[in-house]
């Protein structure tokens, strides 16, 4: 005698006091299992055994029907989930925060734009000036701006001071190479200038990666290249220097190295400005 399994659901009990089929659609649980926890769902889907009726069936048409079966048990747990579902209402205070949230981003952006807007009304108009451009051999804009700064009247001098300027490094405080090019600016040319902010430098490159603090030129000696570098005759309006400059570095590791720089220095005619406008050779 087989043995019998759990009583069968009510939903699919054939009804013995009529004739008439029974409708096979499952009728959807009530009550809801006694823990709420994945586990105990896992419990209440084991324990949901087959129909008596189903298990004596033969096996092609059992397992057809237990297919059945099963798809209207899940149909009717689905059903039951949302029905429990739609009885918890949503908490009053979610729709609030999320128009607060709301508010909150519109008015930061609002309040953005304006000041946007109040900077660019602010700003005083661009003034254009009269005076023609300054010609490649021409001082540069913060030589000829600046009345503090004393230039020297020989080529020598110039040469010394845009040495003694361009060798002299701040990394912490200067942020980029192109502060000592703008300390350098008032014994130079304009092209002069541009094309230094252009180019990488390496000295600077190798203060950064030591933690150097400072770099300070503490001796610069200013003479006429060597013969053998085979530079043009000095004339009245261009000559070439050769400068040998000794930096002190001070930060992680002091240490001092030697930096040698050939200079070209010109002016426009007899009487004009002298002024550094090539750096032709730069050694170690």
């Amino acid at each position: 005698m087989p043995a019998r399994g759990p009583p069968t659901p009510e939903f699919l009990m054939p009804d013995r006091d009529h004739d008439e089929p029974h409708d096979p659609t499952p009728t959807p649980k009530t009550k809801a299992p006694s823990s709420r926890t994945p586990e105990g769902w896992r419990d209440l889907l084991r324990a949901d055994e087959l129909p008596e009726e189903i298990a004596d069936l033969p096996f092609r048409t059992r397992r057809r029907a237990r297919k059945a079966w099963r798809s209207a048990r899940r149909d009717a747990r689905a059903r039951w989930v949302k029905e429990e579902r739609r009885k918890v209402p949503t908490p009053l205070s979610v729709p609030i925060i999320l128009l607060v949230v709301a508010g909150l981003v519109a008015g930061a952006s609002w309040l953005n734009s304006h000041r946007d807007r109040d900077t660019v009304q602010t700003k005083p108009p661009a003034t254009h000036s009269a005076t023609p451009a300054p010609q490649e051999d021409s001082p540069s804009p913060a030589a000829s701006a600046s009345s503090t700064v004393r230039r020297p009247g020989t080529p020598a001098g110039i040469a010394k001071a845009f040495v003694l300027a361009y060798t002299t490094r701040m990394p912490l405080q200067d942020g980029t190479h192109s502060a000592a090019v703008e300390r350098a600016a008032p014994y130079a040319s304009t092209a002069l200038v541009d094309n230094l902010n252009k180019h990488d430098d390496i000295d600077w490159n190798k203060l950064v990666a030591a933690q150097a603090t400072s770099a300070t030129p503490t001796q610069v000696t200013i003479n006429p290249p060597a013969a053998k570098d085979e530079f043009a005759p000095d004339t009245p309006v261009r000559v070439y220097r050769s400068a040998i400059a000794r930096i002190e570095v001070k930060g992680t590791d002091n240490y001092t190295y030697t930096r040698h720089l050939t200079l070209e220095v010109s002016r426009a005619d007899v009487g004009q400005p002298w002024m550094v406008t090539r750096v032709v050779g730069l050694e170690e």
